[in-house]
């Protein structure tokens, strides 16, 4: 396997994704990796992304708009935080079910690697929210390394 070039790390916005961005970046360093931090925003299944949200004062906007205004902020604000990375570092967030937009992505763009993160997740939570690491796991075109997010961490 060659040294990765490029390195794809998706994350769910929780405390534990600045461990996650930490460990991508200080692997990333010795082989001058590209680092690519994403956020895959789901739209509820119940609710029409399209749904206007106003208040009295505000523009109506729609629910996916607000979401994804909200997420980018949330992963700029995480990123600024951190220490300058020493390698190249990308972002962004994009909509549609997380496993399968990662794995889109992972694929259109020929990333070496992925790293993410797993909650541990196990029994009747693991069956109902299903895995989306493990489902990344099973079918990325690309090798992926999770790392066990601590419950503090969460």
């Amino acid at each position: 396997m060659a040294a990765p070039s490029c390195i794809l790390v998706p994350i769910d916005l929780s405390e534990g994704s600045r461990t996650i961005i930490d460990y991508a970046l200080h692997l990333a360093r010795p082989f001058n990796a590209s680092v690519e931090v994403v956020h895959a925003w789901e739209p509820p299944q119940y609710v029409a992304p399209d749904l206007l949200v106003a208040a009295p004062g505000w523009n109506a906007l729609s629910l996916e708009q607000v979401a994804m205004d909200t997420a980018r902020k949330e992963l700029a604000t995480l990123l600024q935080q951190m220490e300058p990375p020493q390698v190249t570092l990308k972002h962004r967030v994009l909509v549609g079910e997380a496993a399968s937009t990662i794995l889109e992505l992972a694929e259109q763009e020929r990333f070496d690697l992925i790293i993410m993160g797993t909650h541990g997740r196990r029994g009747l939570p693991r069956l109902l929210l299903g895995s989306v690491a493990q489902k990344i796991v099973s079918r990325a075109p690309c090798p992926v390394l999770t790392l066990h997010v601590a419950p503090d961490k969460k």
